[in-house]
C-alpha cells in the first residue's frame, strides 16, 4: 500500500497538469469589431465625358500612394464604396467592414479606362482632420466636395 500512494499521487498530478490549458494567461478576446465610413458628395463644375465615366467610388487609404499601383498594394485590406452614381450634384455612399485605423488618404476615385488596375485618378479628396479614424466598430461621417474644374494632384504634394 506504500508503493500505491506516491503512484497514485504522480497520476493525480500528471492529470491536473494536462488539464490546465493557458495557466494564467488571459482569455481569449474578440478583436475590435470593424467601423464604416458614411459621407455625402456634392459636385460642382463640368463633369468628365461619359467614355471616361468607367467607374466612380470612394476608397479609404492608409498611406497617400505614389502610383496608382500603391492603391492596390494591400487589396486584403482595401475597402471601397459601391459604385457611385454620374451626372448629379449631391450623392452619398457607404463602406462596411472598414478595418480600425487612421486613414490619412481618402478619395473619391474615377476609372477613366479599361485597365482596371491603372487608369484610376482621385477627382476629390477629403483633407479635414488629418484625414478618418475608425475605432471600435464606430461609423464616421464625412463630407466630400468634388470640383470637375480643379482636380487634386496625383501623387499628392
Amino acid at each position: 500500500m506504500a508503493r500505491v500512494a506516491p503512484i497514485l499521487s504522480c497520476l493525480i498530478s500528471l492529470l491536473i497538469i494536462a488539464g490546465c490549458d493557458s495557466g494564467l494567461k488571459p482569455p481569449f478576446e474578440d478583436p475590435l469589431p470593424p467601423g464604416a465610413i458614411r459621407g455625402t458628395i456634392s459636385y460642382s463644375g463640368e463633369w468628365p465625358p461619359q467614355q471616361s465615366l468607367v467607374d466612380l467610388r470612394f476608397v479609404p487609404l492608409t498611406k497617400a500612394p505614389q502610383t496608382v499601383f500603391d492603391i492596390f498594394a494591400d487589396l486584403e485590406n482595401l475597402r471601397f464604396s459601391g459604385r457611385l452614381q454620374y451626372f448629379v450634384q449631391d450623392d452619398t455612399f457607404i463602406v462596411e467592414d472598414v478595418v480600425n485605423g487612421v486613414y490619412v488618404y481618402n478619395i473619391i476615385a474615377q476609372q477613366f479606362g479599361n485597365n482596371i488596375l491603372a487608369d484610376w485618378r482621385p477627382v476629390g479628396i477629403y483633407t479635414e482632420n488629418d484625414g478618418i479614424i475608425v475605432v471600435n466598430g464606430d461609423t464616421t461621417t464625412i463630407h466630400i466636395h468634388v470640383d470637375f474644374d480643379n482636380l487634386p494632384p496625383f501623387p499628392p504634394e
